[in-house]
């Protein structure tokens, strides 16, 4: 479930309690003895462990200053009444028997009540309620009266039975069946603070609760580098100047040196001096956490196989740095050679001058990371039982289960968009029902998309599609993939997508148009078990969630996307299953004449769900996520590329040539063409080339891949565009200090933040972007066979699995410091033991400069205050930054497969550029001459230079062996000259990017 994103409701995400990239709470020497909290106070300006929830509609906002936790009830009408609105503090233990001491303050602007208890997180235990002591506590169901200013409370109370997952929560919501009246009224400001709970336990101060915080600043792929591609690493420092290095071995031998090269200010990843900026109409400080500068460690020419780690010889290190109210956070201290940081919660210290430990070899994406990626789609499976034989990773007994998931998945159709209904679903609409039995759960939640089925089940299609086209189709049928499938003659990648596929055929209406998406009607916990919670008792005992399942409306986009699928899966099954291709080209024909029908309404710049229900609505996002979409003619190029590419048919060309997206301020979203702007639905600018609501880029890649049906301009056209997004990407990279093929744009999100409000900055699931990013380097290079795309492909991926500004890789089990904690029901072992770690090769979705949930907000950050890529923490309550999809792990399997099919060796070194960077002109004022100097391309065995003179290019000399160059004496005073510098490689000459890159000159 992804974007606008989910509030929770009473009880709901049971999690692990995370804190930030860096944030400290208040002394731990300063809580009384006993102290069970993990706060008590919030002077620090630091709310968790402590956070809120809320069940929308019902909504309230928070700040955590003036050294209090500061609530303001913005709507306290929700479908569960009273707990509608809470605040809460979790990972608590309650012995039987034990004594226990309670203390509590509370502001309010307000007369009012609250409901206040310590117990499980379902609800169905509570230990102590409303201030009781000893002997009163069936006395005491009553909420608490809050008087207007301050109040304050004081309880003991011996516990009467064990509690081994509790929490201690306040609710505050409106009235409903066990509140006759409103606790506030509207406009409430709540202020908490001085919160305590003596008993037998103690709070852990070493637990990090989620802290995500650099172990090294030396950033680097964690897993490693193959020898003949580019190697290059970051380092994060004060020095201004460059730094030498070395390549250890195991045993400490230095087997490499060299001179980092320094990149200057790198906004994205750290914050290099505390400045002001402005968020909206606020201005906001944003403190230096990080070093001033970055250095970039090119190591590409060291090609010897084996584990290494890289040393920096800095004495400088990283000081000033201060993170919310803690000044010194990420502080380094310089002691013989090394430059040393304590973490404050586990007191464990760390070198930060020396690298993780990294390999050079020809299999740093291996077989087991295909595995692993591809078996989340089999984890995921909707109704079936899942077995341990088939599971790749982690615990599998655990993992495991024999329970059939919402099978049957019978749902009731709602012909109309509701954005939320009453707790029990009396107002909803049960004339009607479907059958939407299987399918993978999209993401955290048991919601089933179709469009977002749609870009995943085209990933893996595609996957397959590039492997044949390549001749490399073998481990698709030679039992690497482990699935109940894996014994049949079909590719084992087609066998998983047409699970999907198969789903998707059942949501087609009786009109040949498909039903957007099927999910519970109101909001689930995590820890829940797909075939449990519904239920009004779970297996637990506690009380079960109550759901129903709907299906909403069909629209527009999800007709395109199973089109495009379907005619996708056709061409691939062919030979293979030829009545299933049958049956997929048989849908795929006859929902594009249905919707054909109705070209006129949604053959327009954008479109309005509030007047034509078949466009998909942006708001829907209670009980599963929005997936709204009011653009869709991309969708329909995209399906008609599908179709074209399978059938040949001159109808499906005579449209798809037409495409042009007038959202798409680039011009390049267009017919036979690939844009880096993607423009329509939920995106606006944003750096990438596709993604699941802006799918033209898809039937551009499919037309690549099946470019006999069209004419050699057409061809070339695709190409052209392929590369040039490339070569976006590839610029967009040596902008950034960790080489990544993204930036932010400017986004809104209503439901989760605010109406009218703009965010800058990394969007949700932003790893999403750069690994599709990567997919479009990776197609470059298949085009083209430039080196540079090959080299680009894999320093995109360096960024996913540890350089980057948290020093972290974002896939499970892959690198020394990698995600555990993801938002997801089923694994969820961090909130509760009974349930599983997740598995290995699952991608998070990444820094989000939104920090939509409360948990990330619980940090007390504000927007605006931290690095784009510190916007992060590792806890499955932080939804927005922390939720893993299936269409996030799909272009996962894709990279892994492609480097495994293009990485893995060869003769010839791979250069990092070809053609140089970095060209800079000296001038001599006494012989007014000019000295051109350059980066050296690895490679290269003679450079050019060219002149831009009378409307021309024109070459001066192709044989210079040196990276400079000196005009000749006495130029005229006052000429201006665009020069262009170019480099051999292999025998080529590349002169575009020369070209695009060249500087002019003005003679003095």
């Amino acid at each position: 479930m992804q974007n606008p994103m989910k509030k929770i409701a009473s009880g709901l995400l049971a999690s692990v309690v995370s804190l930030s990239t860096a944030a400290a709470m208040a002394p731990f020497s300063a809580f009384a003895d006993g102290e069970m909290l993990g706060a008590t106070n919030f002077d620090d300006g630091v709310g968790l462990p402590w956070h809120t929830c809320e069940t929308n509609p019902a909504k309230q906002s928070f700040d955590i200053s003036g050294g209090t936790y500061n609530v303001t009830i913005e709507n306290n009408d929700g479908p569960e009444s009273r707990w509608d609105l809470q605040l809460r503090h979790r990972k608590l233990k309650i012995r039987a028997g034990s004594k226990y001491t309670v203390h509590w303050e509370v502001d309010s602007t307000s007369d009012g009540e609250m409901y206040t208890k310590i117990g499980n997180y379902g609800g169905t235990v509570e230990v102590w309620h409303n201030n009781n002591t000893d002997g009163t506590f069936n006395q005491c169901w009553n909420c608490v009266k809050i008087q207007k200013g301050h109040n304050e409370f004081d309880a003991t109370f011996t516990a009467e039975q064990d509690v081994e997952v509790a929490e201690w929560a306040f609710h505050y919501g409106g009235k409903g069946q066990y509140q006759d009246v409103d606790c506030f009224p509207n406009g409430t400001v709540l202020k908490f603070d001085n919160l305590s709970l003596i008993g037998v336990d103690e709070w852990d101060p070493s637990d990090e609760m989620g802290v995500v915080r650099p172990e090294s600043n030396v950033r680097l792929n964690q897993l490693g580098y193959y020898t003949k591609l580019a190697k290059k690493a970051s380092y994060v420092t004060d020095a201004s100047s460059p730094l030498q290095y070395e390549i250890r071995d195991k045993n400490g031998n230095v087997k490499y040196k060299g001179t980092t090269k320094v990149f200057g200010d790198d906004p994205d990843s750290g914050t290099g001096k505390t400045t002001t900026v402005k968020v909206g109409n606020q201005n906001v400080t944003r403190f230096k956490d990080s070093g001033s500068y970055v250095h970039i460690i090119d190591f590409s020419d060291f090609q010897t196989k084996g584990t290494y780690n890289i040393f920096v010889k800095d004495t400088v290190g990283v000081s000033g740095t201060q993170v919310l109210l803690n000044k010194g956070a990420n502080d380094t201290k310089y002691s013989n050679g090394n430059l040393v940081w304590t973490n404050p919660k586990t007191k464990k210290q760390f070198v930060m001058n020396k690298s993780h430990d990294f390999e050079i070899s020809d299999s740093i994406y291996g077989e087991q990371l295909l595995k692993d990626s591809m078996n989340y789609y089999y984890q995921n499976r909707s109704g079936v039982p899942i077995k341990s034989q088939y599971i790749t990773s982690g615990d599998k007994s655990k993992l495991a289960h024999d329970k059939y998931g919402h099978n049957p998945d019978t749902a009731y159709v709602q012909s109309k968009w509701v954005k939320s209904y009453d707790s029990d679903f009396s107002d909803g609409e049960k004339s009607k029902t479907i059958d939407g039995t299987g399918g993978w759960y999209d993401a955290g939640d048991h919601g089933k998309y179709v469009v977002n089925g749609g870009i995943s089940v085209w990933t893996l299609q595609n996957d397959y599609e590039f492997t044949k086209k390549n001749g490399t189709t073998k481990k698709w049928t030679n039992g690497t993939i482990a699935i109940p499938e894996n014994t049949d003659k079909a590719p084992d990648i087609l066998d998983e997508a047409r699970y999907e596929l198969e789903w998707m055929f059942k949501m087609i209406d009786s009109d040949g148009f498909v039903y957007h998406k099927l999910h519970d009607h109101k909001w689930t916990g995590l820890a829940t078990k797909s075939w449990d919670y519904d239920k009004e008792k779970m297996e637990n005992g506690e009380k079960g969630w109550g759901t129903v399942r709907i299906v909403k409306p069909a629209t527009y986009a999800a007709t395109f996307n199973m089109i495009a699928c379907a005619a996708q899966a056709a061409r691939l099954w062919k030979g293979i299953d030829d009545s299933f291709a049958q049956e997929c080209l048989s849908h795929a024909k006859s929902s594009w004449t249905a919707i054909m029908a109705k070209e006129s309404k949604w053959n327009v710049k954008q479109g309005d769900s509030s007047t034509d229900p078949y466009f998909a609505p942006l708001d829907q996002a209670i009980g599963g996520g929005a997936y709204g979409d009011t653009y869709v003619v991309d969708d329909a190029y995209w399906a008609a590329c599908e179709l074209f590419a399978t059938t040949g048919d001159s109808t499906y060309y005579s449209f798809l040539k037409k495409y042009s997206n007038p959202n798409d301020k680039s011009g390049n979203d267009k017919a036979f063409s690939l844009t880096t702007n993607l423009g329509g639905g939920e995106n606006n600018g944003s750096f990438s080339s596709f993604n699941w609501g802006c799918t033209s880029g898809l039937g551009t890649l499919s037309l690549y891949l099946n470019s006999g049906k069209l004419s050699s301009s057409e061809q070339s056209a695709i190409k052209s565009s392929i590369t040039s997004a490339a070569d976006a990407y590839v610029t967009q990279m040596s902008k950034e200090g960790m080489g990544i093929p993204y930036k932010g744009a400017t986004f809104q999100d209503a439901i989760n933040i605010g109406e009218g409000i703009d965010v800058t900055g990394y969007e949700w699931g932003s790893n999403s972007f750069v690994i599709n990013n990567a997919m479009v380097l990776a197609y470059a290079y298949d085009a083209s066979k430039s080196s540079k795309y090959l080299n680009g492909a894999a320093e995109a991926l360096d960024y996913i699995f540890g350089r980057n500004g948290l020093g972290f890789s974002y896939v499970s089990g892959y690198g020394d410091k990698t995600m555990e904690w993801p938002h997801h029901r089923f694994w969820s072992n961090g909130i509760d033991p009974e349930f599983p770690k997740a598995p290995d090769g699952v991608l998070s979705g990444g820094p989000g400069a939104g920090m939509q949930d409360p948990y990330i907000g619980g940090l007390g950050y504000k927007r605006g205050t931290l690095a784009n890529q510190k916007c992060y923490v590792d806890s499955a309550e932080s939804w927005s930054v922390n939720e893993v999809t299936i269409n996030w792990n799909a272009p996962l399997v894709w990279m892994t497969t492609f480097m495994m099919d293009n990485a893995n060796g060869g003769s010839t070194p791979i250069p990092t550029d070809d053609y140089p960077k970095n060209v800079k002109a000296n001038y001599n004022t006494q012989y007014h001459q000019i000295q051109f100097v350059w980066d050296k391309v690895q490679g290269a065995d003679k450079y050019g230079i060219a002149v831009y003179l009378a409307g021309k290019w024109r070459v001066q000399t192709t044989n210079i062996t040196t990276n400079s160059y000196v005009t000749p004496k006495n130029l005229t005073p006052g000429m201006s000259y665009k020069v262009a510098v170019a480099a051999r490689v292999n025998g080529k000459w590349n002169t575009t990017d020369p070209i695009k890159n060249a500087i002019t000159v003005t003679v003095k």
